[in-house]
């Protein structure tokens, strides 16, 4: 998986701005999903069956807020390395 900052239109690859948007998505359907478990309302399943779909929506949002923030750590840690001088001369 190639992960790159390249605008949309122009890459077939998944972008941060994916990431994010996919991270956000999934926490607005998690607290819609914790609105309606609050107010007993179990759509057409159970209420073990929410509280696993909330456990499930819960872990993937995690790897997805964790995924980009390792890419964006791993980003800053390569700008922030020098390059290092080699010194081919001998004493």
């Amino acid at each position: 998986m190639n992960v790159t900052n390249d605008p949309q239109e122009q890459t077939a690859g998944i972008t941060k701005e994916d990431l994010a948007i996919a991270s956000y998505a999934l926490a607005e359907v998690f607290n819609s999903f914790l609105a309606a478990y609050g107010e007993d309302d179990y759509g057409d399943g159970t209420k073990e069956q929410m509280e696993t779909s909330m456990d499930k929506i819960r872990t993937t949002f995690v790897k997805f807020d964790a995924l980009l923030n390792f890419i964006n750590n791993a980003e800053d840690a390569g700008e922030e390395q020098p390059q290092e001088e080699t010194n081919d001369s001998e004493d």
